[in-house]
């Protein structure tokens, strides 16, 4: 009686663990692809799905057919139970299993009849068909752009350049060495790592986006006296489309790898970095972030009904606010104008009391009577209530409308940076500050249009919000930009850059990658208080399970906002 007991339990025992789901997928691998094989995890990711069949061997290295990549598609696209369309081939027949995918892969768009009216089912498929077949399957195409260029040079003129070039940029295929192959034909192993990619992030390839356009700059071509070609392509297999002269200076809009893309006649063009140096790179040191003399009044351009050249009669009042002067010498004047008489100086950090305040220009009180200065050179300190209360900051919410920015799984950096801003917007209206937002929809704006948005509306402060990326999946966590080659309020600048770097770090628990001096335009082109903002990597799993969190965007949200208020509440 025990002996059966025993037994009986015994085989319970192996009876429950053959129903375990996914045990005997664990167990099974195919005979002729060993684990040390770049495809071994995605071809048996695949057959698990049932896109291919279970078989002792999978034939790695054999060419793909037209038949055999139209079943895999529509199977992996999900479409193997749409009803069999009704579409004549000449050799193919109603009722096959050749004819039911190849009918459906047709009438998805994923294949074309041939011109005789057949569909090839045995013919080796090419890896132009493929892409255009993957792109279409799993909607990747991309529009060769600025900001996505053709990185795979022959592809250019190909009728199905925007398929292959959505399967670069969708971390799907890279080709070789700079090269997609478009006639070669593809093998099994090949089509198995494209199909799992498009299917699984955790199989993407980790995708090189070229540097966003807010850093420009200008640079000086240095080739010791020969001409330096301009490309079409990042690569020396670009088209040769310009000849720059040694010493030439061309200004610089972006950057892939090595090569600078450059604006040239009023096209873009790319140049290796190599042969040219950067215009005043050369960052000041520490004791050179505020002018040693006196700086100039900024000429701003104003709409005709803002600033008027005399007070008007209705400044805005002021409730014990003090100015801490942000230049090493600023003239005191005797009207609200920069061609008025100098009545008196201020030295660094000096605080005056301020009376009112007109567009750019701020009414003091001195021991010998009133007068005025411009505004930009004074840090505005609240005495009483909120710190930001009246401040005028301007958010600015990088890239936009046809500008995504940098990408992942279609969520896009205009998306995340739009929604935190207007999450910063909210804290800071809240405060009572005066804000301004660049875009408050998906709009696209020149950077431009964005530092001249500030200026027309006398911007007291100005945070621009962007999200990275890289080449490598391992870079992560924040980091804050300012600019101490152009912008008078460096020092300001750099006081903002760190408070709101602090927050990002302790409240978003971001990874430290510093506060740093770049000539990015938004902040270059500004004369006030202004950082760029870059929230996390989105090309970094932890990064971007933050940045895709609405949770984690609150926390960013917050960080800014506590970092605004740090920089006004410190005297």
């Amino acid at each position: 009686m025990k002996t059966f007991k025993w037994a009986a339990i015994a085989l319970l025992f192996f009876a429950l663990v053959s129903i375990v789901p996914g045990h005997s997928s664990a167990q099974f691998k195919f005979s002729d692809i060993s684990p040390d094989k770049e495809y071994f995890d995605q071809v048996h990711y695949i057959a698990e799905l049932g896109i291919v069949n279970k078989a002792d061997k999978f034939n790695p290295g054999n060419n793909l057919t037209r038949a055999h990549a139209a079943k895999m598609l529509v199977i992996a696209s999900g479409k193997k139970d749409m009803p069999t369309p009704n579409v004549q081939f000449k050799d193919l027949k109603p009722g096959t299993e050749q004819y039911e995918f190849a009918s459906r892969a047709v009438e998805l768009g994923y294949f074309k009849k041939k011109a005789d009216g057949s569909f090839g089912p045995n013919e080796k498929l090419k890896r132009d068909e493929m892409g255009y077949a993957l792109s279409v399957a799993f909607n990747l195409s991309q529009n060769i752009t600025v900001d996505r260029p053709l990185m795979l040079t022959d592809m250019k003129d190909h009728p199905f350049s925007k398929e292959i070039n959505g399967l670069y940029y969708g971390g799907v295929s890279q080709g070789d060495a700079g090269k997609f192959l478009p006639k070669d034909y593809l093998t099994r192993s090949q089509f198995a790592l494209f199909v799992a990619r498009a299917l699984n992030d955790e199989y993407r390839l980790t995708v090189k986006l070229p540097e966003q356009t807010s850093r420009t700059y200008f640079a000086k071509v240095s080739t010791g006296g020969d001409n330096l070609n301009v490309r079409t392509h990042p690569a020396v297999t670009g088209d040769v489309v310009d000849r720059l002269k040694d010493g030439e200076i061309v200004e610089v809009i972006g950057q892939t790898g090595d090569w600078l893309l450059i604006l040239i006649n009023g096209n873009n063009g790319y140049i290796h970095s190599r042969y040219t140096v950067e215009v005043g790179s050369q960052a000041p040191s520490d004791d050179d972030d505020v002018a040693t003399e006196e700086p100039e009044e900024p000429e701003v351009s104003e709409p005709e009904d803002t600033e008027p050249e005399e007070e008007s009669d209705n400044p805005s009042p002021t409730n014990g606010l003090v100015g801490k002067v942000t230049a090493n010498v600023l003239n005191v004047r005797k009207s609200p104008d920069g061609t008025s008489a100098v009545v008196g100086k201020l030295s660094l950090n000096q605080k005056v009391a301020i009376e009112s305040i007109n567009g750019n220009w701020a009414k003091i009180n001195l021991q010998s009577g009133s007068g005025y200065v411009h505004k930009n050179y004074l840090k505005l300190i609240n005495q009483t209530g909120n710190p930001l209360k009246d401040r005028i900051i301007v958010i600015d919410a990088g890239h936009g409308g046809k500008d995504p920015g940098t990408l992942k799984n279609n969520l896009t950096e205009k998306e995340i940076v739009l929604k935190v801003s207007k999450l910063v917007e909210g804290k800071l209206k809240n405060a009572g500050a005066k804000v301004l937002t660049t875009r408050s929809s998906d709009a696209y704006l020149t950077l431009e249009q964005r530092t001249d948005y500030a200026k027309k509306h006398y911007a007291e402060a100005f945070v621009s919000i962007h999200v990275n990326s890289a080449g490598s999946t391992s870079a992560k966590g924040s980091e804050v930009y300012y600019d101490s080659s152009t912008n008078p309020n460096a020092t300001e600048s750099r006081l903002l850059a760190n408070k709101i770097q602090e927050n990002l770090v302790k409240g978003a628990n971001m990874s430290d990658r510093g506060v740093k001096d770049q000539r990015f335009y938004v902040i270059r082109n500004n004369n006030v208080a202004a950082v760029l903002v870059e929230l996390g990597f989105i090309t970094n799993p932890d990064d971007f399970k933050k940045l895709s969190s609405e949770q984690y965007m609150e926390l960013y949200a917050e960080a800014i906002y506590q970092g605004l208020v740090q920089y006004y509440a410190a005297q």
